[in-house]
Order: structure tokens, then sequence, then C-alpha cells
């Protein structure tokens, strides 16, 4: 058979075209491929089973980081820290794995989370966000909200990242949180888990509805978050309800909490 020139030229380009958005061929020739797999695959629902399978004795004891994303080093030494405490059962982080939502920024991150020796969550951030970042944490880590009981806690994640979602009334999911706090025999206290707190980008008109909720079945004992990379526990409401800002690892500290009958202990660790 004979091919004119035309069609050698049509047939190279559509090779060429095949060669840069596959996922398997030798190079890489895209920054948005997504091809996770072993450790790097359902890591927060591994992790979760990991600490339901390990009880803690009467405290519950948790290391907090986040906003890592252009910190790896500093990341590291918080690793390295954190496997010489043992009486930490897992670590929280509070989202911003990602600068840009890239694959391999997701790959990098979690190459440092993955030589903890606890257990390790991670929660969504806005920079996580930026691309096709969404589609990687899912496939990395699992939904964007999420929820377990550990040992009488509800531990609850939220996606409050409003704005990478034009704002559209649907994030922070409230109907999905108020379902989530309905009392039941399984657990009496929540620990609420988010990274955007109300005024930095998160959607004005939930704000309001967001208190609501959080105050509505006063089973809330602590809402931790990420975002601003700096420490600061504090009271946005006349409900109790104290607010952790968690530590970023550029400073070279770690929020911790101590979870003992209902009550809660937070720490400034140097690391």
């Amino acid at each position: 058979m004979i091919w004119s020139m035309k069609t050698v030229l049509n047939i190279g380009f559509l090779l060429g075209l095949v060669l840069m958005v596959s996922c398997e061929t030798a190079f890489d020739y895209s920054p948005y491929c997504i091809d996770f797999s072993g450790k790097d695959k359902d890591v927060n629902l591994k992790n979760i089973d990991r600490i339901i399978d390990h009880p803690a004795n009467d405290t519950i004891q948790i290391a907090f980081t986040g906003d890592t994303h252009n910190f790896f080093d500093e990341l590291g030494f918080f690793v390295e820290k954190v496997n010489t405490m043992d009486a930490v059962n897992f670590v929280i982080h509070v989202g911003d794995i990602a600068d840009f939502g890239l694959p391999k920024q997701y790959l990098w991150g979690n190459s440092f989370l993955s030589q903890l020796k606890v257990p390790y969550l991670v929660t969504i951030g806005n920079h996580d966000l930026v691309g096709n970042g969404m589609e990687a944490y899912m496939e990395m880590y699992g939904p964007l909200n999420f929820s377990f009981i550990y040992q009488s806690y509800k531990f609850i994640f939220l996606n409050t990242n409003s704005l990478e979602f034009q704002y559209n009334g649907l994030v922070p999911d409230l109907l999905w949180l108020e379902q989530q706090l309905l009392p039941s025999n399984d657990f009496d206290s929540v620990v609420l888990v988010f990274h955007l707190p109300p005024g930095m980008g998160f959607d004005p008109n939930l704000e309001a509805g967001f208190y609501q909720t959080i105050s509505k079945f006063n089973n809330v004992i602590v809402a931790l978050h990420g975002h601003l990379h700096g420490f600061e526990m504090y009271y946005p409401t006349t409900d109790s309800i104290p607010y952790v800002d968690v530590y970023g690892v550029e400073y070279s500290m770690m929020t911790t909490i101590k979870i003992f009958n209902r009550q809660i202990y937070v720490d400034e660790i140097p690391f």
C-alpha cells in the first residue's frame, strides 16, 4: 500500500496527540496527567481504617499541620518530629498540599506524609482545587466531604473552599453537614475540620447558616482550619465553640490537640 504524504502527516499528527495525552507513555508530556497507584490512592479511607483498628487510651492526641504546598523541606522536618512522638494517634493536614493542583505536587506532598509512622488524613484546600486538582485530590484522598467515628468522637471534614466553586451556594454543603451532626448513639462529640474559615473566600451568603448549623446540636467541641498559616485559638460566636487556626508548616511549629472527656487541650510544639 502506498500512502500519500498528506496521509502520513495526518497519521503522525494523530500519533503525536495520543502520546501527549497518554499517562502510560515513557515520558510525562502533561503536568495534568493523573496516574496514581499503590500508596497514592484512596489514602484517607485506608488511614481511617488504620485509625479505627488502633484504639487510643483515655486520651486522643492529634498532630496538625497544613499549607505545606511551598515548604517540602519543613514538611519533612514535621514528619521526622511526629515520628518521635509516641503519644500521637494520627495526623491531620488541614489542606493546601498542592500549590497549583498539579498531580506531581500531590505526589511530592504525599511522598513525605507517607513516611509517617501513624495514619494521616488530608483536607481539601483552595490551592488543591486549581486546574484539575479536584480530580487529583479525589483520586489520591477520596471525597471532598467525609467523616468517621473514633471512640465516641465524630470527625467531620468539610470542603469550605467556596470561591473555587464560584459561590454556587453548595460549598460548604450545609445540608450534608447538618446530617452529619445529627445526634446518634454512635458518638457524643464532634471535631470539625476544614481549610478555609469564614471571611476568607468563604461564601458570605452561607456564613450565618454555617455558624447556626455548627451550634444547632451542641455537640461540636472544636473547629480547626488552616489557610492563614499562623496560629490562633479564638471564639467567633457566642456559642463557646473554640476555633483553632493551625500552624502553617513554614513556621517549624505544629499544633497538637489532646481530647479527653469531651475537653480539648491545644499545644504548640516546635520541630
